[in-house]
């Protein structure tokens, strides 16, 4: 590849390589070998157990340059495979970046996006050190995967499979502002005069822009030996859900009165004309934690998290024998639980 000049394009592989490295956050002391040989080495922490994950971005399929800057992309990006960790107990602290770039791409577009990560290892005050990757270039849009390892103490891991039955299902935060978010956007695009929507609710736009993955609150769900299965909302509520039922061999009851909604999430659904409760089932990339609680510690685990995080814990429903199936409950009564939000290869 030629070298080109600043702004005008990509510099060559290793010049690249180079500039990511001083862009990086600075290597923790479990990092033997990082950046620069074949392999990166790494020192578990003693008596952890490793949690491995990996997603993968496609512009133009995960993510759109019309609607967030690199920054914001990057910190997003990295914060999909920190819900991963999060979701599992564990704490973020290696990872690997691969970037498949297009030539039109700049230096200063790769460098904004590392600036996002390291954006949001400084917001969650959990540190990753960035221990290799991978560039190539492609004719096709830009490509971004992260495989990130964590760690956690073997006995504190919570899988999705653990749920029981009589437990109640809660979930984190609120619902809904991630897709209220992206609904902004796509109204700003088509309706581009001043005074829009998205100018009135920045909440609504960070929310979708830049989320924040609960990997505090879910050390501390973990560690409460009350939690019994565990997944982070990025694919929609009523998938994850369903996701966990089936992985516990439960069925649910979903009580959609109850799913919490944030009063400017609320106010954009009010704005845009949609609906406030199918939005919250179908939000995807959401980045909260749900979880299956032990029915007689929800209230002293909400109580906990809510002083040591400011994080609220909802209970939304709870966890039925599988032959019950899987339902949900809104004003209109109950019916089957379906799987919402985006799937790829759905039709």
């Amino acid at each position: 590849m030629e070298n080109r000049k600043e702004g005008k394009g990509l510099p060559t592989e290793f010049e690249l390589i180079r500039r990511i490295g001083h862009a990086l956050p600075e290597t923790d002391p479990s990092v033997i070998l990082g950046i620069g040989d074949d392999a990166a080495a790494v020192e578990p922490g003693p008596g952890m157990t490793t949690l491995l994950t990996t997603d993968t971005f496609v512009e133009g399929v995960d993510f759109d340059v019309a609607f967030s800057s690199w920054r914001q992309i990057g910190w997003k990006c990295m914060a999909a495979n920190y819900s991963d960790i999060a979701a599992m107990g564990g704490v973020p602290r290696h990872a690997l970046t691969t970037l498949c770039l297009p030539a039109h791409r700049t230096a200063e577009d790769v460098e904004a996006l590392y600036a996002g990560i390291r954006d949001l290892t400084q917001h969650t005050g959990q540190s990753v050190s960035i221990v290799g990757g991978d560039l190539s270039s492609t004719d096709g849009p830009t490509v971004v995967s992260i495989m990130v390892r964590g760690e956690a103490a073997e006995e504190r891991i919570t899988a999705r499979r653990g749920a029981r039955v009589g437990d109640v299902l809660c979930v984190t935060g609120h619902l809904g502002g991630s897709e209220a978010g992206l609904r902004l956007l796509k109204s700003a695009r088509a309706h581009p005069e001043p005074g829009r929507l998205a100018d009135r609710f920045e909440g609504a736009l960070r929310r979708h822009r830049t989320p924040v993955p609960r990997v505090r609150e879910g050390g501390i769900l973990a560690c409460s030996g009350w939690v019994h299965a565990m997944i982070d909302v990025s694919d929609g509520l009523s998938s994850d859900a369903l996701h966990l039922a089936r992985s516990s061999g439960v069925g649910l009851k979903l009580d959609g009165n109850a799913l919490p909604v944030a009063d400017e999430t609320r106010q954009v659904m009010e704005e845009l004309g949609i609906d406030p409760v199918e939005t919250a089932l179908e939000s995807g990339e959401e980045f909260e934690l749900l979880c299956a609680v032990a029915p007689e510690k929800v209230d002293r685990l909400a109580a906990e998290l809510g002083e040591r995080t400011g994080t609220p814990l909802t209970p939304i429903g709870e966890c039925v024998s599988v032959d019950r199936g899987c339902t949900f409950s809104d004003h209109t009564g109950p019916r089957p639980l379906r799987p919402g939000g985006y799937e790829h290869f759905r039709d």
